[in-house]
């Protein structure tokens, strides 16, 4: 029996295995692993045409939720990365005065009569779409008369100035807007899904974020290294190249014709868990001196790299896990980078 009815069930269904992301992803058979909260999460905000607030620490995989999703639903994303600077129309479009000023100048040094003045200054020819009047642009991919035209990717709003998020909402919840020297432009159906990210750097409005539906999508808090441990294996399983690497290594020490009292428990666990493990230590050391934490991004990256130098060698890449993690763990100059690996004296 179906959990939702169509086109959200068709959703569900297609995110019951990892995304795997195309050529263009920075690492060969990068992927999204999803989870029950993500599946429902993205579902209750298209179904309620609300946008998905997602929150939690830097590197967790928010914007990669947007990009699984765009292509889980086969359609394009628009990313708009905040910056301090960031105005809430921009979202829509934005005036290019430096080009136009710069035509200005050229007109008055050229000073033709054959020129139209007016016509080569008219603000419409610096417009230039933004994020969202992209994604309304468009056309409609024919699967559901309810299935979205895009995914739109409003990353780190939390960089924003302390106004913007509120006129953010405001925008999006306009269907219909008119550029300088444009008839207006609206989306009256398959509106896209917006996908917002914050890293918490900053408190947002408590009208913003009744507004959203929101995911927090940290790694588990108070819960103990195994089950911190074990979500990043979980998240690690979606890249194939990376869990190709653990089974093998995972075979090799289970072949081993050790006496298990010769054997300790950390050479028993795969190099998926023993890199988790080292992750754990090391963000344990930051917290304790109140130092930012390292988290699946960096354990990605490391793994990546691991499967890239070790070339498919599960023993090679074993044994430059404990040399090379510490350059992509130990962050802070308040840390040492020649602490011993987990499990070593």
């Amino acid at each position: 029996m179906s959990r939702y009815p169509q086109p959200y069930q068709k959703l569900l269904d297609a995110t019951q295995t990892p995304t795997l992301f195309g050529e263009h992803s920075r690492f060969p058979g990068a992927g999204h692993s999803w989870s029950d909260a993500e599946r429902d999460a993205v579902v209750l905000a298209w179904a309620s045409r609300r946008p998905l607030l997602v929150r939690g620490e830097p590197g967790c995989g928010k914007s990669q939720l947007a990009y699984a999703l765009a292509q889980v639903l086969g359609v394009e994303i628009f990313p708009e990365v905040i910056h301090p600077r960031f105005e809430a129309n921009d979202l829509l479009y934005r005036v290019d005065n430096i080009e136009r000023l710069a035509c200005a100048q050229l007109l008055a040094v050229r000073r033709s009569d054959d020129v139209d003045v007016s016509k080569e200054m008219d603000l419409a020819r610096f417009v230039r779409p933004g994020a969202l009047w992209k994604a309304i642009q468009q056309t409609i991919v024919a699967v559901h008369e309810r299935w979205p035209r895009a995914v739109v990717l409003i990353d780190e709003i939390d960089k924003a100035d302390a106004d913007v998020p509120n006129a953010l909402l405001e925008v999006l919840g306009n269907r219909s807007f008119t550029p300088p020297g444009f008839e207006t432009i609206g989306c009256s159906q398959n509106s896209p899904l917006i996908i917002i990210t914050t890293n918490e750097d900053r408190e947002l409005p408590p009208a913003f974020l009744r507004r959203c539906q929101v995911l927090n999508l940290d790694p588990p808090q108070g819960e103990g290294e195994a089950t911190f441990c074990a979500w990043m294996e979980h998240r690690a399983r979606a890249h194939p190249r990376i869990a190709a690497l653990d089974q093998d290594d995972l075979q090799r020490r289970a072949a081993r014709q050790v006496r298990a009292d010769q054997e300790t428990a950390r050479d028993q666990d795969g190099l998926l868990r023993r890199a988790a493990m080292q992750v754990w230590a090391d963000r344990e050391t930051a917290r304790e001196k109140d130092l930012g934490l390292v988290g699946l991004a960096e354990y990605l990256d490391l793994l990546h790299a691991l499967a890239e130098l070790a070339q498919g060698d599960a023993q090679q890449a074993s044994s430059m896990l404990d040399d090379l993690s510490r350059y992509a763990l130990v962050k802070h100059r308040e840390l040492s980078q020649q602490r011993p690996a987990v499990g070593t004296p």
